[in-house]
């Protein structure tokens, strides 16, 4: 027997609904991204391995903000300015606290960047940062760079690499258990991770941006491609990393989410400009001729790939896109060839490292493709330790490598072409000249012109067969709105609940 009246059975019922509603809502608010590897740790200054800066990036923030183009907007920092060449002035926000509520200042920023230097630290970031010759406390909240010489990436790298810890903290902790459990001032805090677990993070109330859209925010390895389709299938995530092109039919087929495309890989085929054959500009256009970039893009990476004109990719400032991909001619590469003195071709070797993603696929492509101008490959693949040695060693005449699609083009160009980083397979002097020049001119558009030149000048020289850049792909699900990001991390506060 009842002993509710029927106004109060409504109001009941209504309450139960609400209560339901209130229940889903706060469920919907719980971010779940699966990764394919665990993180190895969580500290930003002590890893570079993007499944655990994934994670690290969302805790610890940093003093500005990357842009897609490669440019900076303010982070922690409220402004900042250039003196003079060589020095940098930055204005911290005022009232911000870390996690544990310790100031964020002018003082935490010179304590994070002489940690960062610390030989005991042994930070893989330390050598982006070696440009810098000293940070000085101005005031509280102003704090000045010394650089050793002019250097225009230093906002750009420290967007990333310079993440700002709080001095007492990070002191009072050993660094392997600042690793597994840091503080910061980011936009999320470490709630638990258990090492083969899940780590989670919960939104931080005092973050100077605007509010995230998740509360809590769920980092899950699945290690097996298969493993992690079959759980974005089955709703059990909102962000899926690490979905190849064998995936991708499946997922967009399925109608539980959609794909963004992230920072893509730029594989390239490096050629001995030094000795042997590829000495000479001629062949190395005949090969960049001789080679369809377009049939193996299709085939292997179903046209997502974007064609590469030249070094720079066509997503990185200072690109000159007014460059097209080398055409499909073989009969070129032939009259190419002949005018170099090879008539009838000639037998080569091209190396590859057996880890990177269907770089097999890849190398039998481009000989077969050598092949039919005269160019007989051998396929060598090779171990990576073996492989890395090798090229160290100068020991290739092709190679295959790849470099990530970076928004920056000192961040890969001078480390691939400038003879002071690495002339294992290339040496020039104006080249050299000009990529200083591009590092050490603040003016913005100024760089962009001179990285064109640089764009145009390889181009025409050829010292790679220039390839494609494959984006990494992310699936995400109906009911999450996230946009893969051209630096390729994974900036959980850009994540909403999404309408499905």
């Amino acid at each position: 027997m009842s002993f509710l009246s029927g106004k109060a059975k409504v109001l009941l019922g209504a309450m139960s609904l609400a209560v339901w509603a209130g229940a889903a809502a706060a469920e919907s608010r719980t971010l779940i991204v699966v990764q394919s590897a665990e993180p190895v740790g969580l500290d930003a200054m002590q890893n570079n391995l993007q499944h655990s800066l994934n994670v690290a990036f969302n805790i610890i923030d940093r003093l500005f903000e990357p842009l897609e183009d490669g440019g900076v907007a303010p982070g922690l920092a409220e402004s900042w300015e250039f003196p003079d060449d060589k020095t940098l002035v930055v204005r911290m926000k005022p009232g911000l606290t870390f996690h544990n509520g310790e100031p964020v200042d002018a003082e935490a920023v010179r304590y994070s960047f002489d940690r960062l230097l610390s030989a005991d630290l042994a930070s893989p970031h330390a050598g982006r940062m070696s440009q810098i010759e000293s940070a000085r406390v101005v005031d509280d909240l102003t704090i000045e760079f010394k650089t050793k010489a002019p250097f225009a990436p230093i906002l750009h790298l420290m967007s990333y690499y310079l993440p700002i810890v709080p001095p007492k903290a990070t002191a009072a902790t050993e660094k392997d258990a600042f690793n597994r459990a840091p503080i910061g001032a980011g936009p999320y805090k470490l709630e638990s991770w258990d090492r083969g677990g899940d780590v989670v993070l919960t939104a931080f109330d005092g973050y100077w941006g605007e509010k995230p859209g998740y509360d809590r925010v769920i980092f899950r390895s699945i290690p097996e491609e298969s493993a992690r389709v079959a759980a974005f299938l089955a709703g059990e995530s909102g962000i899926v990393e690490g979905i190849s092109v064998r995936s991708q039919t499946t997922i967009e087929r399925s109608g539980k989410g959609a794909l963004t495309d992230s920072m893509g890989v730029m594989p390239y085929v490096g050629l001995n400009t030094l000795d042997g054959h590829f000495t000479d500009e001629r062949v190395r256009q005949a090969v960049n001729y001789a080679v369809n970039r377009q049939l193996i893009n299709d085939a292997l990476f179903n046209g997502r790939g974007i064609l590469a004109a030249g070094p720079i990719s066509p997503r990185t400032f200072g690109a000159d896109l007014a460059l097209q991909p080398y055409p499909y001619d073989p009969a070129k590469a032939k009259a190419l060839l002949a005018d170099a003195g090879f008539p009838n071709g000639f037998e080569t070797t091209l190396s590859y490292p057996t880890n990177m993603t269907q770089v097999g696929e890849q190398a039998q492509a481009i000989a077969a493709d050598l092949e039919q101008v005269g160019i007989k490959v051998t396929l060598q693949p090779l171990d990576r330790a073996v492989m890395w040695d090798g090229y160290k060693s100068r020991k290739f005449q092709m190679f295959i490598y790849w470099w990530d699609d970076n928004p920056e083009p000192d961040r890969y160009m001078y480390s691939l072409f400038h003879s002071a980083s690495r002339d294992y397979y290339y040496k020039n002097a104006d080249t050299d000249a000009a990529l200083d020049l591009g590092r050490s001119t603040l003016v913005r558009d100024e760089r962009a012109r001179i990285y064109g030149e640089i764009d145009r000048k390889l181009y025409a020289e050829a010292p790679w067969l220039y390839l494609y850049i494959v984006p990494e792909t992310y699936a995400v699900a109906k009911d999450v709105a996230y946009t893969g990001r051209r630096d390729g991390f994974l900036f959980a506060r850009f994540a909403t609940p999404a309408t499905p």
